[in-house]
């Protein structure tokens, strides 16, 4: 049987098990169909994230949008465009939720650099 670090597990068979990815958090300015304003960036990987804000988005799950992030000044990262895809989204009175699968990233690979700087500097999420 494999160890860690060894090819992933099986949960039955033919369906391998990954390991789950470190995730991280931080804090942008977002823009994203008619919405603009300071989000928290949850459970980001380099497959997706989560958007958390106190405003309310118009998102579609299934829906492809034009997501612009402005990492914080410290980062030394200019404003960058990422393709994402509306997964899900959560609402209440005074929070909104929003899951997205990230489709296309930039060719300068500003997130690739936003991602490195938010693994040394950001928080882990459990």
């Amino acid at each position: 049987m494999p160890g860690i670090g060894e090819k992933a597990k099986a949960a039955s068979p033919g369906i391998p098990v990954s390991p789950r990815l470190p995730r991280y958090s931080t804090i942008a300015r977002v823009s994203i169909n008619g919405f603009e304003g300071e989000a928290v960036l949850r459970n980001i990987n380099e497959g997706g994230f989560r958007l958390e804000s106190k405003t309310y988005a118009a998102i579609t799950p299934g829906e492809r949008y034009t997501m612009w992030i402005s990492p914080e000044k410290s980062t030394a990262i200019s404003r960058f465009e990422l393709e994402v895809e509306g997964r899900w989204i959560r609402s209440t009175e005074h929070n909104f939720n929003a899951g997205f699968l990230i489709v296309k990233l930039p060719t300068d690979r500003s997130m690739e650099r936003y991602m490195d700087h938010i693994k040394k500097h950001g928080k882990v999420e459990a």
